[in-house]
């Protein structure tokens, strides 16, 4: 899959359907589950690194977030091995329009992303 492609919008979706319903359980996930996830939905060529995955958390987290202040969703997304969000995550959450500041953890965010979707 594309970003370009027309599934790619219900895809996003999807995952972040995915993930509010983790959040809401208060549990991470790894980017192979979302992967086989997605695949179960249909949305079958989201391989769980690099690519598209990127782009489609990046997506997740700007999902009626358009000032970036919201908690960022793909927090609870995980690598298996280190249960810690990829370089990536800290890379997006630095950069425009999320804008964490110098200080700011992956821990934090993930919490806050719990509280959040506890709340809903």
């Amino acid at each position: 899959m594309k970003i370009k492609d027309p599934e790619y919008p219900a895809a996003v979706e999807a995952a972040v359907e995915i993930l509010r319903k983790r959040a809401q359980q208060g549990q991470t996930i790894t980017y192979g589950e979302l992967s086989a996830e997605l695949a179960a939905q249909g949305f079958d060529s989201i391989p769980p690194h690099r690519g598209v995955m990127t782009y489609l958390l990046k997506d997740v987290c700007l999902h009626r977030n358009e000032g970036g202040r919201a908690p960022m969703l793909s927090a609870i997304v995980v690598n298996k091995a280190s249960r810690e969000p990829s370089d990536q995550f800290s890379s997006l959450a630095r950069s425009l329009p999320f804008s964490r500041p110098a200080n700011w953890s992956w821990q934090v965010e993930q919490q806050q992303v719990f509280a959040q979707h506890r709340e809903e």
